[in-house]
């Protein structure tokens, strides 16, 4: 807390980082978070808060900086104390404001008048200024305040000054009214404040992201503890508890359902609109609603270890962390307010010096003028804004960005690399064909029975897919006897006083020999050819059945290698499965670079490869196997329904493991480096060009200066203008 501008995260991260034992400090603005790497044994986190204490700033630990709830009332808290310091400015610059440019010298007493309206406008709306550059000077610090609080004590002072000297003048001289300069200060004030509470409530909306991330949390539930329904707060619920969700209501865990038929709307969590079917043994999210049947599910994921939550650690990171492009606007920030300060001291003394004709008062307007409207507000602001709303945007949408480089170059991206299993794939092998030659002793209804009742006795991960693909209600049950497995072959059982055996067509053809015809060769090979794994069902002399299994294609993995071309950026496939296979699904999804069995250092080797011939690479993965590449990579892709590790180690997960949000990542990308863009553009130009005009430049060549005041309203404008340009990001699609 504390933090007034974007050049007070500049200060702080400067002062923090400067402390023995800290290893790392990241401090964002617009979210007001400091995010900080120390050593233990060297630094407490008393003594960080202390050290950020003694420059003006208070840092909240343990709970009360990470509840959702007590974030939003700070927040609140601030803008409402905001409001009231602008009201009091407001009503008393107003009259000094009229007096100034409609009665000058028209009043008597006007200056005292003036004067004592100015105080609480000093005093009480821009105390906070002066009391953090004091302690910012104490520490050789400088921030925006440094510069407001400069120029409107040096307006108001002078202006004092001159009110004190002229009652102590004769009363003969009382009639010479001096120059005043009371409305700079209070309206550079007032503006400033005006422009601030703009400001502050923009960066709320822009951190609307993770405000309705966290209302997504039902703050009740109803589990069922000694066989009683109770209702208890969702922070309560332990796991293993049974929790009962009724229509409409929404999920406070993760879990699997042990009762009930529903449909959930998971749109919260994947970006996908179609409510998805629940039945026993479907896992279910918390965040989602359930829109139809009651559903009893066990709790095996609650509190910070919810994908939710998850969700929300992962935005409240990616927004704490910088991408290259801050660093240089911090460091221009950072030494932006010691040189506006030697500008203005330089401006005033040369007009003191060298008056060129200039009205009384000359060199202080441009003092004053230089030091307002030069503030680095605009130029801190321009990136962490458009940051924070396109991080926001994207978790709305299912993609979840744990750091801001990865925002930042996955719109420069060159070449992007897909695992196959899991990513491109569904990642579980489903029947792709089944071919039956029945036999006077077994009908294709008796050898589709036997089929599904060997493959139910077997433990192979092949025989779920069987399993899966027939309807158990369709086959009466049948007696297995003399079940065995053979591992690496198949199995042999005897059912209805027939001796079966079933796996592998490789050891099927050779126990069988000539007796498998030309033809039935063809069709297995054919099913080779289309990368699917063959296997037989046979007795002692004649082949009965063949089966294809695959991983068959995402329904969306052709549209998504298309509009990453299309992006002109180039595909490719790591696997590590066959050549058939690979080079199989390559072909149907028109990508040209494939390599099969890739091992995890091949897939890192091949990435670090297209890296040293100055490519961006993106890889997309799943499985533990990925994630040496994933961490390799440029910028990595992680699906969300993937293993921990390989989300751990991406710096974007996709949460609903839809391959399609990556080109919609790539492109949100783009547009945040636009607007960042644009952002910097204006809020440099800006400051660029009006320094000059501030230190009077122009005003010997053609009489063109600024106002003290305008300065401050340009000043405010530039700052809201960006926060403005960066909200727009929401309006995109």
């Amino acid at each position: 807390m504390g933090m007034t501008c974007a050049a007070c995260a500049v200060s702080l991260e400067s002062y923090l980082g400067s402390t023995a034992g800290i290893e790392k400090v990241v401090v964002s603005y617009p979210n007001q978070s400091v995010y900080v790497g120390f050593n233990s044994e060297k630094i407490t986190e008393v003594r960080l808060a202390e050290a950020a204490k003694e420059i003006g700033y208070e840092l909240l630990l343990g709970d009360s900086a990470k509840s959702g709830n007590a974030a939003a009332l700070r927040a609140a808290k601030a803008l409402n104390r905001l409001k009231s310091k602008l009201l009091v400015a407001s009503l008393c610059t107003a009259p000094i404001f009229i007096l100034s440019m409609f009665f000058m010298n028209r009043l008597p007493h006007e200056g005292l008048i003036q004067l004592l309206l100015a105080l609480p406008v000093i005093l009480v709306s821009g105390r906070d200024f002066y009391t953090s550059a004091l302690k910012k000077l104490k520490h050789k610090q400088s921030n925006m305040d440094t510069l407001v609080a400069l120029s409107t004590a040096t307006a108001f002072l002078y202006s004092a000054y001159q009110v004190v000297i002229h009652y102590l003048q004769p009363p003969q001289h009382l009639a010479h009214h001096p120059h005043y300069y009371f409305e700079s200060a209070t309206v550079i004030i007032t503006l400033i404040l005006l422009g601030k509470y703009l400001e502050e409530r923009a960066k709320q909306r822009s951190n609307q992201a993770i405000t309705d991330l966290l209302a997504l949390q039902p703050n009740h539930a109803t589990v069922i503890r000694n066989n009683q329904e109770i209702s208890i707060p969702s922070s309560e619920i332990l796991l293993g508890d049974f929790v009962i969700i009724k229509p409409g209501e929404r999920i406070p865990i993760d879990g699997k359902v042990r009762a009930g038929d529903s449909h959930i709307d998971e749109s919260a969590i994947t970006g996908e609109p179609i409510p998805v079917a629940k039945t026993q043994g479907s896992t279910v999210y918390a965040g989602t609603i359930n829109q139809q049947g009651t559903l009893k599910i066990i709790a095996q994921k609650v509190g910070s270890q919810t994908l939710l939550a998850q969700i929300v650690a992962r935005v409240q990171q990616a927004l704490g962390s910088k991408p290259q492009i801050q660093h240089l606007a911090d460091r221009i920030s950072g030494v932006f307010v010691p040189t506006v300060v030697a500008l203005a001291i330089a401006s005033a003394l040369f007009y003191s010096f060298f008056p060129l004709n200039t009205p009384s008062g000359f060199a202080l307007t441009t003092f004053i003028n230089v030091l307002i409207i030069a503030c680095p507000c605009a130029l801190g602001l321009a990136t962490p804004t458009a940051l924070t709303v396109g991080i926001g945007k994207s978790a709305k949408l299912g993609i979840l960005i744990k750091d801001a480089q990865a925002l930042e170059k996955a719109g420069k991206l060159t070449d992007i690399v897909f695992d196959k299993t899991g990513t491109l794939t569904q990642g579980k092998p489903a029947v792709m064909a089944v071919h039956t030659f029945p036999s006077p002793e077994l009908s294709e209804t008796q050898l589709l029975q036997a089929l599904f009742w060997l493959e139910k006795q077997s433990e192979h991960p092949l025989a779920q897919a069987v399993v899966a693909h027939f309807h158990p209600n369709d086959f009466p049950a049948r007696e297995v006897q003399e079940f065995r497995n053979l591992p690496g072959n198949g199995v042999i059982a005897n059912i209805q006083q027939h001796t079966l055996k079933l796996g592998s067509f490789h050891w099927i053809s050779t126990a069988l020999g000539s007796h498998i015809s030309p033809s039935q060769y063809a069709l297995a090979q054919s099913m080779l050819d289309q990368a699917q794994t063959v296997i037989a069902l046979a007795n002692d002399n004649q082949l009965l059945a063949l089966i294809g299994l695959a991983d068959p294609l995402k329904d969306t993995a052709k549209q998504t290698v298309h509009a990453l071309q299309k992006l002109a950026i180039r595909v490719h496939l790591l696997t590590g499965d066959n050549p058939q296979t690979a080079h199989k699904i390559a072909a149907d999804l028109a990508i040209e670079s494939v390599v099969a069995q890739a091992l995890p250092d091949t897939k890192r080797s091949y990435i670090q490869q297209l890296q040293s011939n100055n490519r961006t690479v993106a890889m997309v993965g799943d499985g533990i196997n990925d994630a040496q590449a994933l961490a390799q990579a440029d910028v990595s892709f992680a699906m969300g329904t993937g293993i921990a590790l390989a989300m751990e180690s991406a710096g974007v997960t996709l949460s609903g493991g839809q391959i399609t949000q990556i080109p919609t990542a790539i492109e949100l990308s783009k547009q945040t480096l636009r607007t960042i863009h644009r952002n910097l553009f204006w809020a440099f130009g800006y400051n660029v060009l009006a320094i000059p005009l501030a230190m009077g430049v122009f005003y010997p060549i053609n009489g063109l200066m600024l106002n003290p005041m305008i300065a401050g309203a340009a000043m405010s404008f530039s700052s809201i203008s960006v926060v403005l340009n960066s909200l727009w990001l929401v309006k995109r699609k």
